[in-house]
């Protein structure tokens, strides 16, 4: 698990990954291979948490939303 990697997407972004992951599936699932650890992939980008943007009025509610 050392290997990890954010990616930042806006919504655009997002739907235009799950979509090609979902063909490439798809592909795998008419062509009668195991599509498993596709389908792990795409769970786990669906399930990826979005970032909160933070609002604050005061500069140390600043600090504590940058941590």
């Amino acid at each position: 698990m050392g290997n990890e990697r954010v990616v930042e997407l806006d919504q655009y972004e997002f739907n235009t990954v799950i979509t090609l992951i979902n063909e490439k599936r798809n592909n795998m699932i008419k062509e009668k291979q195991n599509p498993e650890y596709i389908t792990e992939i795409l769970t786990k980008v669906i399930k990826a948490p979005t970032k909160k943007k933070c609002k604050f009025k005061f500069k140390k509610e600043r600090e504590m939303c940058e941590r």
